[in-house]
């Protein structure tokens, strides 16, 4: 609950209002300017408006009785981005520091943020011929440990990081904020023109390893997902890359199928 409401906090900003100085102060254009900002997919939205909803109505404030108030809508997500595997090498190009280890961990590696944070010295074997790390996900109890292996430009980044530190020593010790602070100055430094977050990254890694020939059952598994269903929408497996997928299909068939209409049988 802390974490949704920090970031609420710095999210106020960015919907074109202050942020309430209580609970009690807070007023229907938060709110409202909260759910049409589009800052948010649809389920992480009716979270944060959860959150505070509860936080409003432990205050005393009467606008956490109003219901249709807090009513979200369904539908697709309102935001979720890719780059392109130009703008990730920008971004990687561009990242100076611990800015690079953000980026490589969430954008080549597919990390999430709490799983950068949770990261020690001695999760990470760099052993050259099978560099691997092992990574506690986020989830009830703590979340669950799987071991994954290293793309290059991980691993490159976690030399360095990995150096001098002792094995219980987490390898980016800064706050959740400061990672999407570090992630925003590349963007900026590399002239995207965009507000890249950590979960662009994590997305991002997930489609072009896919369009590289990485399977959904081993994207699944490096992303630490339930369920495959779950990793081809969070890759934005949608009707145009089925469309697609259906294409190259037929083009196999090319010159093996007479497709030349033949009306309908009687």
């Amino acid at each position: 609950m802390r974490q949704y409401l920090t970031g609420l906090v710095g999210n106020f900003p960015r919907v074109g209002v202050a942020c309430p100085s209580t609970p009690a102060n807070l007023a229907e254009i938060h709110v409202l300017r909260l759910k049409d900002g589009g800052l948010w997919a649809p389920t992480t939205l009716r979270q944060m408006l959860l959150v505070l909803r509860w936080f409003a109505r432990w205050a005393g404030n009467p606008l956490a009785d109003r219901a249709d108030l807090w009513e979200t809508p369904g539908g697709a997500p309102v935001r979720r981005r890719w780059l392109t595997a130009e703008q990730l090498a920008a971004l990687y190009n561009a990242a100076r520091g611990r800015q690079r280890l953000v980026v490589a961990l969430e954008g080549f590696n597919g990390l999430r943020r709490i799983e950068v944070l949770r990261l020690r010295a001695k999760d990470v074997d760099l052993t050259v011929s099978r560099p691997e790390i092992h990574v506690l996900g986020k989830g009830k109890n703590g979340g669950k440990w799987r071991t994954i292996p290293l793309t290059p430009f991980a691993y490159g980044e976690l030399i360095g990081a990995c150096h001098g530190k002792s094995p219980t020593d987490r390898l980016y010790p800064f706050h959740e904020r400061t990672a999407d602070h570090d992630i925003r100055r590349a963007s900026v430094a590399a002239g995207l023109g965009i507000h890249v977050s950590g979960h662009d990254l994590r997305r991002t890694f997930g489609r072009l390893s896919y369009e590289a020939g990485v399977g959904l059952v081993e994207l699944k598994y490096l992303y630490g997902h339930e369920s495959v269903d779950m990793t081809a929408h969070y890759i934005g497996l949608d009707d145009r890359a089925a469309r697609a997928g259906l294409a190259r299909f037929a083009d196999g068939f090319r010159g093996l199928v007479d497709a030349s209409p033949q009306g309908v049988a009687p």
